[in-house]
């Protein structure tokens, strides 16, 4: 008897693209009714990194039972994050209290 895995297998990276390999990812989060929070697109910032938002938190225990990630992916407590691309996935940063300085 052989066991297979029903979990999708990613790959590091896809031909012309640094982001391509990651849309499993991002449609299975959206599935799941996680907004994005970014207009749909990674945005990258002057630096060349790049991050796909989602209002909500990321579920990465669920991820992990989806799927199967390639070592230069990283699934944080809060984050899927591509070493190999320099790219995240991850939740927007909630806005704090602004600041007060006092003189």
């Amino acid at each position: 008897m052989s066991l297979t895995s029903d979990k999708i297998a990613l790959v590091e990276k896809l031909p012309d693209s640094r982001t391509a390999h990651l849309q499993p990812v991002i449609d299975f989060l959206k599935a799941l009714g996680n907004e994005p929070a970014n207009g749909d697109e990674f945005v990258f910032n002057r630096d060349g990194y790049g991050e796909y938002l989602f209002r909500q938190p990321l579920p990465v225990a669920q991820l992990r039972e989806q799927f199967t990630f390639p070592s230069t992916i990283t699934l944080t407590g809060t984050a899927v994050e591509d070493t190999r691309n320099f790219v995240a996935i991850n939740q927007a940063s909630v806005p704090g209290p602004p600041l007060i300085f006092q003189l």
